[in-house]
């Protein structure tokens, strides 16, 4: 059922994920040149990794607009206007994506520099397959926390940390659908790599896999991956919004009681307790007796108990008339 309702969301709507990729392939096509041209002037035709990924902090603003896209034709709007939701994901998210792009540079540099150098290092001995497993492991869990940011970037207003640190445990609080999402995009890979594993030409190849990235690949992918985690994320941050609704309505109602409690105290007169004491027994001397934990006058207290007696006999004389 879910496999059917993948595969109509897509093919319905593939006319729209195509006019997104070529949007998207616009600045895709100048980043890139800009930086094939960089590459040339300072590694003399070689391709420096690190330069070369800084085209996902270039581009990263811009897959906003795909990731907004593709969004709300995977959760089954009917009418998507592409271009104006293009660019509007662009205009409101242009510098949350731009901070993003920068973690996910890091992230990716990394993780394929420490696969590359562990997988280097396999012929010294077994202590670099534990590490390769865990570099392996680590970047898969990264891997998944990446599907979540842009997607919930645009669909919720929330401050960065709590974006990476949702992103995050997502990574493993929905780890099923984020393997069905893997699979989904790995498939999509999978049938361009078919499409281009017989060419042995350079130029057909550049041109087919140029071709590739304009008309298909980001949109494909991230219609595939949203498809799969957007239901989860969007139950688990409702969940965390009811939870956090129910705990703020018990602590004001708490809050409240204990207003009204202290109102009430301090509505009622405070009357000295003589209870401990023997009443009858007192004299008008300045001889002590022990009285709430203290030591007290006799005289002190018949003047407090005549006070207190006084007072009840004001508040009962006090005329109240319940029908004036």
């Amino acid at each position: 059922m879910r496999f059917e309702l993948l595969l109509e969301r897509f093919f319905s709507n593939f006319h729209r994920i195509l006019l997104t990729n070529l949007l998207f392939a616009i600045p895709s096509a100048i980043v890139f040149g800009a930086l094939y041209a960089l590459n040339n002037v300072l590694f003399h035709g070689a391709i420096s990794l690190p330069l070369s990924l800084t085209a996902i902090i270039l581009l990263y603003p811009f897959y906003s607009g795909v990731v907004m896209v593709c969004r709300n034709i995977a959760r089954g709007d009917t009418e998507v206007k592409v271009v104006k939701t293009y660019f509007s994901a662009i205009k409101s998210n242009f510098g949350h994506f731009l901070v993003h792009g920068i973690i996910i540079y890091i992230i990716v540099t990394f993780s394929t520099l420490a696969v590359s150098v562990y997988v280097g290092f396999l012929s010294s001995g077994w202590f670099f397959y534990v590490l390769l497993f865990f570099s392996i492991l680590i970047a898969l869990m990264l891997l998944f926390t990446i599907y979540y940011i842009p997607l919930m970037s645009v669909t919720y207003d929330l401050p960065l940390r709590y974006i990476y640190k949702n992103s995050l445990l997502m990574s493993f609080g929905e780890f099923k659908n984020n393997i069905f999402a893997t699979i989904a995009a790995g498939v999509v890979f999978g049938i361009c790599f078919t499409a281009v594993a017989f060419i042995r030409s350079a130029t057909v190849l550049a041109i087919v896999v140029s071709l590739l990235w304009a008309l298909l690949l980001p949109a494909a992918v991230t219609f595939m991956i949203v498809f799969f985690i957007y239901d989860g994320m969007t139950n688990i941050m409702r969940n965390k919004e009811d939870i956090s609704g129910e705990l703020t309505e018990k602590i004001e109602k708490g809050l409240k009681e204990q207003e009204e409690k202290k109102a009430a105290q301090a509505a009622q007169p405070v009357k000295d307790d003589f209870s401990d004491i023997d009443i009858s027994s007192l004299k008008d001397t300045d001889d002590y007796i022990f009285h709430n934990g203290k030591m007290v006058k006799q005289s002190t207290l018949l003047k407090m108990i005549r006070e207190q007696q006084e007072k009840a006999g004001e508040s009962q004389s006090d005329p109240s008339n319940p029908a004036e």
